[in-house]
């Protein structure tokens, strides 16, 4: 009798190996951006919201909120003494080059212009003012660049004192032109709730008001070229 042979499958088996980790990362590529977006939209009511920064040819004028209360730099005040001291400075003028360079008058000459330009430099360095609540000191004399230290226990206004037709906030505000200036807001992260009520009345007088939010602990510094905060 013939035996009957089995046949054998030399077809390979399907490997889904493969296909079930491209699977699975695929899931859990999928939750994660579910999470991510579900903890975007929980915190959406927290984040505030503002529009591009756009051009002016208006002049900043600069605000900073922190603890929830509204301090105004007064950077026109700095610049206004910046402006005296360096127009009292001693006028330093090189000897002529055409002279000897070897004679007496010309190391005579060169030995008191570089004094002079030295007590210019240090006129510079160790300027000092101070607004009604900030100590400003020069940090860096070739830029220019200074730094707005808070004067301890003058905090400003809460929402509830700038609000007050009295306010130190409205008489800023009073001296101002909505024609010629706008409102720079510096803000720390603790006060983004003032801010916002700041805004609102400084639209209600009809000043465009621009804003950036700034670590607790990073110190204020202008330079020369000023600081960029757009009206937004």
């Amino acid at each position: 009798m013939r035996t009957r042979r089995r046949r054998h499958n030399s077809k390979p088996g399907q490997n889904l190996d493969s296909f079930l980790d491209i699977l699975t990362n695929t899931v859990g590529v999928l939750m994660f951006i579910s999470l991510f977006v579900t903890l975007i939209a929980v915190e959406a009511d927290s984040i505030v919201k503002t529009p591009l920064a756009s051009e002016t040819k208006k002049t900043a004028r600069f605000f900073e909120i922190r603890e929830n209360k509204v301090t105004y730099l007064n950077d026109q005040q700095v610049g206004e003494a910046m402006d005296t001291v360096v127009g009292n400075l001693p006028s330093c003028n090189k000897p002529d080059f055409d002279l000897d360079t070897e004679s007496a008058s010309y190391l005579s000459g060169m030995q008191f212009y570089k004094s002079c330009v030295q007590n210019r430099a240090n006129r510079l360095i160790n300027f000092r003012t101070q607004t009604e609540f900030y100590d400003v000191t020069m940090v860096d004399a070739r830029s220019f660049t200074m730094r707005y230290d808070p004067i301890p226990n003058k905090l400003g206004e809460n929402p509830e004192e700038f609000n007050l037709a009295d306010s130190k906030f409205n008489q800023v505000l009073a001296e101002l032109d909505p024609q010629k200036d706008y409102l720079a807001f510096i803000v720390r992260p603790d006060s983004f709730s003032s801010f916002r009520a700041a805004r609102e009345q400084a639209w209600g007088q009809n000043f465009q008001v621009g804003w950036e939010p700034h670590k607790t602990e990073a110190p204020i510094v202008f330079g020369s070229g000023g600081r960029a905060i757009g009206v937004q």
